[in-house]
C-alpha cells in the first residue's frame, strides 16, 4: 500500500456558516417548537412471558414538555418506574428473602415478571429504572460528576454509586418584572465597631439586574441598550428598575453561536387577529413596532435583542388594541402588551403574580447562527506509480508466496506474469498491455500512522501508469 504525505497546500479548513431558523408557537399555556406535535408515549411490556407494565408511561415519547428539546434524544418511548428485582415467571410474588443474593435495601417489585427460570436478581448497585441514565462508582481517581458536591463526595464510601439523569432539556422562559419588583437586594448587616459586624443578608440580584453590564456594553450600537438611561436621547429617559420589563431567555442549543442580526420576529396574535408585530429593522438589536400601521404604538421601539447571549428585553407597556378589557381580562390593566409577550410560559421570577394574556398567541421567529468547520484535502495519485498490488487477482495465478509484501515493501516475483485485462471484440487486439490497478479506498493517517478516516469512490477507478488522479476529500467536522 502506497503512503503519501500531504503537502502545503493539499489541505486547507474552512468555516461553513449557516443560519437554521427557529420558531416558536405559544397559546394556552402550550409551546410548540418548529410546529413539532406531543406524540403521546406508548404503554410496553417491559419483561417477557406473563409480565406487565409497570412503569409511568412518558407524556410524550421524547421525555419533554411542549415546546422543549431532548438533547441526544435519549429514553425516547422509555416508561419510568422502580424495576429493582427480575423474577421467574413461576413466581409471580416470591419471597424476595429467600435468593441467595438479596439485599434488603431493594424493593421488591412483583408487577416485574422475566421468562428466566433462575431465582431472584436483585440490582444492588446500579436500580433499573427503566431509563437510561449515567452513573460512577467511587474510586481512589476521585474523579466524579459536577453535580455532586464536594461535600457528598466526600461523604461517600468507596464504590458508592453516583447518578445523574437524562434527559438534558431546554426551553424558552420567560419573565415578568413590574415597575415595583426587586432589581436588586443590598446586604443587610448589623451591629457597630463595638459589638463587631454581623452580615445578615447577602443580598441579591435579579435576572434582569445580572444583565446591567451587559446592556451597557452595547451602547456604542444604540442607546436604547442603556439600562439607566439619562435624558439621551430623551425619549429614552427611563431606568429598567422602574418600568415593567418582559425578559425572555433561548438557551444556546436553540441558536448556536449566536442569533442571527435582524431575523427576530415577534408577532402577537388577539383572538386570531394581528395587533402588533416586532421586527429589528436597523438590524442594531432594537425592535420596532411595524404592523398593524393602524395600531397603538406603531413605530416605537419596544425593547432590544442581546445577539450573542439569547436574550430579548422587552419594554413596551401600551395597549396593543387601545381597548377597555374590563370583561375579557377581569381588569384594565391586564391588556395585549409587548411586556406580556409569551406570558403563558411564564416563569415568574420576582413578580408573585404572573400577568395573564388572555386570548392571546404568540409567535416568536427567528433565526440562528451554526458554524462547521470543513477540512478538504487532495490526495494525488501521480503518474508511473499505484500500479503495483499484492492482491491476488493482480497475476496471473497464484501459489501462496508469489509476491511478498510487508509495512516497507513489495517485492514482485520476475518469473509471474501479470494478468492482463485488456479486452476486445477482435481476435488480434493492437493495444499493448499496461499494468492496470483499481483505487477502492483512501486512508487517512496521523503522524502515528493511526488510521482516522476513510474515503471510498462510488465505483473502483481504474488507475493506469500513463494516468494521474487528484481525489478531492471533504471532512465536517
Amino acid at each position: 500500500m502506497p503512503i503519501y504525505k500531504f503537502k502545503h497546500n493539499d489541505v486547507y479548513i474552512n468555516t461553513i456558516k449557516t443560519y437554521p431558523s427557529v420558531k416558536y408557537f405559544i397559546y394556552g399555556g402550550d409551546a410548540f417548537y418548529n410546529n413539532t406535535p406531543t406524540i403521546p408515549g406508548t404503554e410496553t411490556k417491559i419483561a417477557s412471558g406473563s409480565g406487565a407494565f409497570a412503569g409511568t408511561v412518558p407524556e410524550d415519547i421524547r421525555h419533554t414538555k411542549g415546546g422543549s428539546v431532548n438533547l441526544f434524544e435519549l429514553n425516547v418511548n422509555r416508561a419510568q418506574g422502580d424495576f429493582g428485582y427480575i423474577a421467574s415467571s413461576s413466581q409471580a410474588n416470591p419471597d424476595p428473602s429467600s435468593a441467595p443474593r438479596y439485599d434488603s435495601s431493594v424493593t421488591w417489585q412483583p408487577q416485574v415478571i422475566a421468562s428466566d427460570p433462575q431465582a431472584i436478581e436483585p440490582l444492588t448497585s446500579v436500580k433499573n429504572t427503566g431509563l437510561i441514565y449515567q452513573f460512577m462508582a467511587k474510586d481512589s481517581t476521585r474523579i466524579g460528576f459536577s453535580s455532586v458536591s464536594s461535600t457528598a463526595f466526600n461523604a461517600g464510601v468507596v464504590g458508592e454509586i453516583f447518578t445523574g439523569s437524562y434527559p438534558y432539556t431546554a426551553s424558552i422562559t420567560k419573565e415578568y418584572y413590574s415597575a415595583t419588583d426587586y432589581r436588586q437586594q443590598a446586604s443587610e448587616i448589623s451591629g457597630d465597631e463595638t459589638t463587631g459586624l454581623t452580615i445578615d443578608s447577602n443580598g441579591s440580584v435579579s435576572h434582569l439586574y445580572a444583565l446591567k453590564n451587559t446592556l451597557n456594553h452595547y451602547k456604542y450600537v444604540s442607546p436604547f441598550y442603556t439600562y439607566d438611561a439619562v435624558d439621551s436621547p430623551p425619549a429614552l429617559s427611563r431606568s429598567l428598575n422602574d418600568v415593567q420589563v418582559g425578559l425572555i431567555n433561548i438557551p444556546t442549543i436553540f441558536y448556536g453561536s449566536q442569533i442571527k442580526p435582524g431575523s427576530v420576529n415577534l408577532s402577537f396574535y388577539v383572538s386570531g387577529s394581528l395587533v402588533g408585530r416586532l421586527r429589528d429593522t436597523n438590524r442594531d438589536g432594537v425592535l420596532y413596532q411595524t404592523e398593524p400601521s393602524w395600531a397603538a404604538g406603531s413605530g416605537s421601539d419596544a425593547g432590544v435583542v442581546l445577539y450573542n447571549e439569547g436574550f430579548l428585553v422587552l419594554t413596551g407597556s401600551w395597549d396593543l388594541t387601545s381597548g377597555d378589557h374590563s370583561e375579557n381580562y377581569g381588569t384594565t390593566d391586564n391588556f395585549p402588551s409587548w411586556v406580556n409577550f409569551a406570558q403563558p410560559i411564564v416563569n415568574v421570577g420576582p413578580s408573585a403574580t404572573p400577568r395573564p394574556a388572555l386570548s392571546s398567541s404568540f409567535l416568536l421567529e427567528m433565526s440562528g447562527t451554526s458554524k462547521t468547520q470543513a477540512m478538504t484535502m487532495f490526495a494525488t495519485a501521480p503518474k508511473g506509480e499505484m500500479n503495483q498490488s499484492s492482491n491476488p487477482t493482480f497475476t496471473t495465478y497464484y501459489t501462496g508466496s508469489l509476491a511478498p509484501a510487508n509495512n516497507q515493501a513489495y517485492i514482485q516475483n520476475q518469473n509471474v506474469g501479470i494478468k492482463n485485462i485488456v479486452e476486445s471484440d477482435y481476435n488480434t487486439p493492437t493495444g499493448s498491455f499496461e499494468r492496470t490497478t483499481y483505487v477502492s479506498k483512501i486512508g487517512i493517517y496521523d503522524k502515528d500512522m493511526n488510521l482516522i478516516a476513510l474515503a471510498k469512490p462510488a465505483t473502483p477507478i481504474k488507475k493506469t501508469a500513463q494516468r494521474d488522479f487528484t481525489f478531492k476529500i471533504e471532512l465536517d467536522i
